[in-house]
């Protein structure tokens, strides 16, 4: 698989990373750790994905040359509609939590791959040092895939149209990849397991995520990396299941943490749709 990199132009031999320039080596591994986890990498300020762009300091005492600041831009159509709308908007709001989710998910799974995250002075700017590319990262090695089959799509699961739908709509707003069968990397969606409760109702979905194949099925083999890449998926699953009850809510998604069955279920479409 090829990798998409974020290497600029090199620096002379000798010279240490430039201000307003991302030392290349840590961009090529936060580039390889956001894809490991199933996320898109943006480039550029165009969305959806993670944008790695240099840490802009907050003073002058502020050494950051050659650090990483990590930034989630939605979708195109929620920028658009965030940018036209009103102070105190649907749209406005919901690109503050979008992104406020999606940032707080890369700080809680980006160390189990080997990526130690920071925040700059006024707690706002995350960011990861260029000496974190010196350490031991995880690393897929080649020939990890294995065949296995794609899985049943929401259609074949018997699931209702319109939470499939709703889902869809927030997860494109949000950025999000929505997997298009259970194999599929992204967001999932599978019939609900009863749990006896009042959340057991006709037109709802358990909602899950499934990082990129080479991480999970390094986790599943017997290869001296499975551990730690095992531990990553389950990082990296927490990490996401939480952005997700946050992010696709502000989107237009009614949904419920079932904390007791550690369960996210969504219901359809919420009263606070945005609409462009």
């Amino acid at each position: 698989m090829s990798i998409p990199s974020h290497r600029q132009p090199p620096a002379p031999a000798g010279a240490g990373p430039s201000a307003g320039r991302v030392d290349p080596t840590l961009a090529d591994r936060l580039t390889d750790a956001v894809l490991l986890a199933g996320l898109p990498v943006a480039f550029g300020d165009q969305g959806p994905g993670v944008r790695i762009r240099p840490a802009r300091p907050v003073d002058d005492g502020d050494r950051c040359a050659g650090v990483a600041a990590l930034d989630w831009l939605p979708s195109p159509r929620l920028s658009g509609a965030a940018a036209m709308a009103e102070p105190g908007a649907a749209a406005g709001s919901a690109r503050e939590v979008v992104e406020t989710a999606m940032i707080n998910a890369l700080a809680e799974f980006l160390p189990a791959l080997g990526l130690e995250t920071s925040r700059d002075r006024t707690g706002r700017e995350l960011r990861v040092d260029g000496r974190a590319a010196l350490g031991g990262g995880l690393t897929v090695p080649p020939g990890v895939l294995v065949a296995r089959p794609a899985g049943p799509t929401p259609a074949e699961l018997g699931l209702p149209a319109g939470v499939v739908h709703t889902v869809r709509r927030s997860a494109t707003l949000a950025g999000l990849p929505l997997a298009a069968h259970l194999g599929a990397t992204g967001i999932t969606l599978t019939p609900f397991t009863p749990t006896g409760g009042a959340d057991d109702r006709p037109g709802a979905a358990d909602l899950g995520w499934n990082p990129a194949r080479r991480l999970a099925d390094l986790a599943d083999s017997s290869l001296p990396e499975a551990a730690r890449a095992a531990a990553a998926r389950t990082a990296v699953d927490g990490a996401m299941r939480h952005a997700l009850g946050t992010a696709l809510r502000a989107c237009g998604t009614e949904l419920r943490w079932l904390h007791a069955h550690h369960r996210l279920r969504a219901f359809g479409e919420s009263a606070s749709t945005i609409r462009r």
